[in-house]
């Protein structure tokens, strides 16, 4: 029996967290041995991890010697003090140490290579558009980490052409698209009835500022200067909640935009749906599209290397530029047009079949 080590910064609402927890759900225990280190033991999907998975978590939410670490670490630029707390806590050997994700897993993941047999990292955004090194350390230092990984996994093609023009390292790479239960998102999206009589547009994430939020509330603005009656309804928590509050207020539009926060269960929300919209500035593979071409839902999307790829430029729904003019137009060419939304229905329901989740399995075994 293989055993395998995942690496991952928290557990909190996101498109790459919810990724993880379906890899584990469909692991194949009777083969693997499988554990997970959380750098921070925190977020909405800590209950959703398999009991067959032991967790080792690095910091709880307010332990002092996090607090230290990091201080340390941003003041001198030295690692010594967290990467002595990982290797306090990993001391044993892995036939395989997987980072789930760029930014911390990945820095804490290189304290521990040696203690595996192959190290494999994954790539979730566009690192070009939207880099870590100004957040977590510097490009160098980045560079090195992802040279002395066995492979680099990127969820999009977008995503890994990206990277090679913003690092020239030999490390072997692949694209391997994110695990999608078709079958769990359908049968979760009949459980509640989610009652609407009104034109609704549904949209799914954190709420950072990367999600563009913002945009799409002057967006709603507009459409409603302009005599469309629609309701907008977001779903996600994040640390710009309060600024978007303040923002749908000034604007006027409490009643055309819900902010319901995060639903553990958002599908019966996304099935009632006449369109799903994306305004993010970045994406590497918007998990969240995934989902809504699941159940047969319209796609309006952001130009992200994600969006980019997953909607096969427009094939599979509406690309848009970056700008709310874009983002309007595009919402308003399917609200206007009930033909074409069907169109794109159909579509949505095509594509999702890219997504099978004994391939994706068979991909990761591969790996490790």
């Amino acid at each position: 029996m293989k055993d395998v080590l995942f690496i991952m910064e928290s557990l909190d609402g996101g498109g790459a967290e919810k990724a993880l927890i379906e890899y584990l759900k469909n692991f194949d225990y009777t083969r693997y041995r499988v554990s997970l280190c959380l750098l921070f033991y925190q977020g909405l999907y800590l209950k959703d991890i398999p009991e067959n998975v032991t967790v080792i978590p690095l910091y709880t939410q307010n332990n002092s010697f996090r607090r230290k670490s990091f201080r340390y670490y941003r003041k001198y630029h030295n690692s010594w003090l967290m990467s002595f707390q990982i290797r306090r806590k990993l001391q044993r050997h892995y036939d395989t140490i997987i980072s789930f994700m760029e930014g911390w897993p990945l820095l804490f993941h290189s304290f521990v290579m040696k203690r595996a047999d192959r190290n494999v990292t994954w790539v979730h955004r566009d690192l070009l558009n939207y880099p870590t090194s100004d957040c977590f350390y510097s490009s160098s230092l980045e560079r090195k980490c992802y040279e002395d990984v066995d492979c680099i996994i990127f969820v999009s093609n977008t995503a890994k052409e990206n990277f090679d023009k913003l690092y020239l390292v030999n490390t072997p790479k692949k694209c391997l698209y994110n695990v999608v239960d078709a079958k769990e998102i359908k049968e979760k999206a009949g459980e509640e009835n989610v009652a609407g009589n009104v034109f609704t547009i549904t949209s799914i994430g954190s709420l950072y500022k990367v999600k563009g939020y913002d945009r799409l509330l002057r967006v709603a603005k507009m459409l409603k200067n302009n005599g469309y009656f629609l309701s907008f309804q977001i779903l996600g928590c994040g640390s710009e909640l309060d600024n978007l509050l303040t923002l749908r207020n000034e604007l006027g539009v409490e009643e055309e935009v819900l902010f319901l926060g995060f639903e553990e269960n958002p599908y019966p929300y996304l099935k009632k749906s006449d369109l799903f919209v994306s305004t993010s500035l970045s994406e590497g593979l918007p998990y969240v599209i995934c989902e809504a071409f699941v159940l047969g839902i319209p796609v309006v999307a952001t130009e992200t290397a994600g969006a980019i790829e997953l909607l096969d430029n427009g094939k599979y729904g509406i690309l848009t530029g970056q700008d709310d003019i874009s983002i309007y137009e595009g919402l308003r060419k399917l609200i206007d047009n009930e033909e074409l939304r069907d169109e794109y229905h159909l579509k949505s329901l095509i594509r999702a079949e890219m997504f099978n989740i004994d391939k994706a399995m068979k991909s990761v075994y591969s790996l490790i």
